[in-house]
């Protein structure tokens, strides 16, 4: 079938994949001095994968009559007897092969347990790659008070846990702050219409689909246009990624909408997308959608896994747990 399709498309590139099982980063405890009340400790996290990782969580417990009194290198977060830990701004993602450390000083002799990095065994281990972006932000509310005005909103649900949100205003330029909690702060805005956004990430980098707010705006009636530049690259974790570029909109671009042969699997708020694929041709399909739902035309790229001489065409597996493939793609 691959066959058929590479002389039957013209200008048909073909990549050659050799992609390799997704590693899981670790997180491992050490006691760097000790005494009778409490100790001093250190985490380092250390990215094995070959991917960058965008960010990192590590929770844990403390047994009672332990607690975390002073920390450096990271935020900490308690609830109780659990912690959660991320990174700090300049330690908060890591490149391939890359490590970080924090530490802290205890009241009490009690050490971490029942350790969980970006929601995994902080021992580390073969892993599936996390595909699955946040839900958007619910409830996506403002207040003024004096010169003040807060934008707040209720917080987002993951399968791994949200590290972050996002805020922008839509023009292109990229976040206007990235916080933790579920608010932010600024100065009062300018009297102009304008529409805030506030998107969730997770430790992988996945973004959800952006809750949007308009001061003044008019009622969104007007689609986004459509993405252009629709592409896939090479699987990682049993995952091939589309990547394209971001059209514009009249007010705010608030997510996409990716399929795959008309079915849709998965709302992101990014201009990437992990793929799930196996052997065959698929139809790989974009949408963008803004704050008011109105949908864009779809961008559609078809692509042709070809398992390889060695392995069975009729065999239908992710592509990083077969030979080396070759990969056609061609837009329409």
């Amino acid at each position: 079938m691959s066959a058929i399709l590479t002389a039957l498309v013209a200008g048909l590139a073909t990549i050659m994949l050799t992609p390799g099982p997704a590693q899981a980063a670790t997180a491992a405890f050490l006691t760097e001095s000790a005494w009778a009340t409490g100790y001093v400790g250190r985490m380092t996290v250390t990215n094995d994968g070959a991917d960058r990782m965008a960010a990192w969580r590590v929770e844990f417990d403390l047994p009672d009559g332990t607690t975390l009194d002073h920390s450096w290198n990271a935020v900490v977060t308690r609830i109780g007897t659990h912690y959660v830990i991320t990174g700090a701004s300049w330690n908060a993602s890591l490149d391939p092969g890359g490590s970080t450390s924090f530490g802290w000083i205890a009241s009490g002799t009690g050490v971490p347990q029942s350790c969980l990095l970006n929601g995994g065994s902080c021992a580390g281990g073969p892993t599936v790659r996390d595909a699955r972006p946040p839900s958007t932000p619910a409830n996506f509310r403002s207040e003024t008070q004096g010169s003040t005005f807060t934008l707040r909103w209720d917080a987002s649900t993951d399968d791994t846990g949200v590290v972050g949100y996002e805020i922008s205003t839509g023009t292109g330029s990229g976040p206007i702050a990235t916080v933790t909690t579920t608010s932010h702060s600024m100065s009062i805005p300018p009297p102009m219409a304008m529409t805030f956004g506030v998107r969730a990430i997770d430790a992988a980098g996945n973004r959800s689909p952006f809750a949007t707010l308009g001061l003044g705006t008019p009622p969104d009636v007007t689609p986004p246009g459509p993405a252009t530049n629709l592409r896939l690259v090479s699987p990682s974790g049993g995952y091939f990624t589309a990547q394209w570029d971001a059209p514009r909109d009249d007010q705010f671009v608030a997510g996409y909408e990716i399929a795959v042969d008309g079915a849709v699997v998965s709302r992101v708020g990014g201009t990437t997308a992990p793929v799930r694929l196996g052997f065959g041709t698929y139809f790989v399909s974009v949408r963008a959608f803004d704050g008011a739902g109105n949908l864009s035309p779809s961008t559609q790229i078809m692509i042709s896994i070809d398992p390889g001489p060695s392995s069975s065409a009729s065999s239908k597996a992710a592509p990083h747990a077969g030979p080396t493939s070759s990969v056609n793609t061609a837009s329409r």
